[in-house]
């Protein structure tokens, strides 16, 4: 079962919104410039409410599940 897979279980989660500060803590604590470039990029969607940009739960794991398929299966512990 993938990240995205176990977080969709969750559907209360999936309608959560996070800031800014947030959201980077959720991808790993990635820092700002990243965060704005995946924004800008169209990488990772957000929606703006008011003067603020936030970006929902699902958003966050549909980028997780994106990268997961992008690396490809594991290689086995050696």
């Amino acid at each position: 079962m993938t990240w995205l897979e176990l977080q969709e279980r969750r559907p209360a989660m999936n309608a959560q919104l996070h800031d800014e500060k947030a959201a980077r803590l959720r991808l790993g604590g990635i820092g700002r410039s990243l965060f704005w470039e995946l924004i800008r990029a169209g990488e990772l969607r957000s929606v703006k409410i008011g003067k603020r940009r936030l970006v929902p739960e699902q958003a966050i794991c549909e980028y997780i599940a994106r990268l997961e398929r992008q690396a490809g299966p594991a290689a086995p512990a050696a």
